[in-house]
């Protein structure tokens, strides 16, 4: 864990800027800001949406009084490929040939045009065993945010993906979310980052919540979007602020609940089909689900297990910075965990 450098978390909608450390077990945040990502800014090769990035992370970094040019880089898990395995304790030759064999089979694009990253999640001596999260993204998509972060005369010391990060952060308060959440000791913990146009879907064991499996589905915050626009006829702006502020216990010339209803249904059948072999205590929302918090409401009708968001307010050490951001502190997660390495 440092205290010279900070994370850029940087994905399809927002570029998140995290300056932090662990104090007394809590979370001491000292920069906390946001500001949209250019639109295509993955996808596209045009240089003018690099600068503009490139421009308004100069200007967030000097707005937070950021002087640390050392920097964590933190990708979507929408830009990755995950696997997580267990494996016999190999040497390192025998280790890297078992992992070139798995990420053949899990990678829809060939190996030499990706980036390997190998974390060891747990060693267990005594069954002579290594849980790995293996995260494999296109060299192109690394070389962005790599060459986006140097523009901005900044110095990347790592990179990694949302899950591993916010996988660290469950797991160093891991006491705290257990009692938070009521996670009973034979069950367990699932956790949906809710992004932008996909969700990961992962598991978290108890007594530490450390992550099991993780699952990639295509259905993300840009779905119900689309769909409420539709039927309600509003332009974009005006569609954000309706799911946003949306509360189904209260009237709306708005039947949101009604129109998200088959999107409702099918994330909740991919939760279910998620949950069946784990039985977890509780599922929590984290990332976009700031912007359509009742859609926890919803899903919570559909599921026999408690659904909630997962907001890391009580973990963190307040301050009016952190009061601004109390009902966004999901899209922070993986930020905050990219400060804890």
């Amino acid at each position: 864990m440092s205290d010279n450098y900070f994370s850029l978390d940087i994905d399809e909608k927002f570029t998140k800027v995290v300056e932090s450390k662990l104090v007394d077990q809590f979370v001491k945040i000292s920069a906390l800001g946001k500001i949209e990502t250019p639109e295509f800014f993955y996808s596209s090769n045009l240089e003018k949406i690099v600068d503009a990035e490139v421009s308004q992370i100069k200007k967030i970094i000097e707005t937070l009084n950021i002087v640390s040019k050392n920097v964590n880089l933190i990708i979507p898990d929408s830009m990755t490929y995950n696997q997580i395995i267990s494996m016999p304790l190999l040497n390192e030759k025998e280790l890297l040939s078992a992992i070139k064999y798995q990420a053949d089979q899990f990678i829809p694009m060939p190996i030499e045009e990706t980036n390997i990253d190998i974390e060891v999640i747990e060693e267990n001596q005594k069954d002579k065993k290594v849980l790995l999260l293996i995260v494999a993204a296109p060299k192109k998509v690394i070389e962005r945010i790599q060459t986006t972060a140097e523009l901005a005369g900044l110095n990347p010391e790592s990179i990694e993906n949302e899950l591993s990060s916010y996988s660290r952060f469950i797991n160093v308060f891991n006491k705290n979310i257990i009692a938070q959440h009521k996670i009973t000791q034979d069950k367990g913990l699932i956790v949906v980052n809710f992004d932008t146009s996909s969700s990961s879907l992962s598991y978290f064991s108890t007594d530490q919540l450390i992550i099991r499996e993780s699952h990639h589905i295509s259905i993300g915050y840009n779905l119900f979007l689309k769909e409420a626009q539709v039927n309600t006829d509003t332009d974009i702006k005006k569609t954000e602020q309706i799911i946003k502020s949306y509360d189904p216990k209260n009237p709306s010339p708005y039947p949101i609940e009604k129109i998200v209803e088959p999107l409702v249904k099918e994330l909740a059948n991919e939760l279910r089909n998620f949950s069946a072999k784990y039985s977890p205590s509780s599922i929590l929302f984290t990332n976009k689900i700031f912007q359509f918090p009742s859609l926890v409401t919803s899903l919570s009708k559909e599921l026999p297990i408690p659904v909630d968001i997962f907001n890391p307010y009580s973990m963190i050490s307040k301050s009016q910075l952190v009061e601004t951001y109390k009902n966004e502190l999901s899209i922070f997660l993986p930020a905050i965990g990219g400060n804890l390495r």
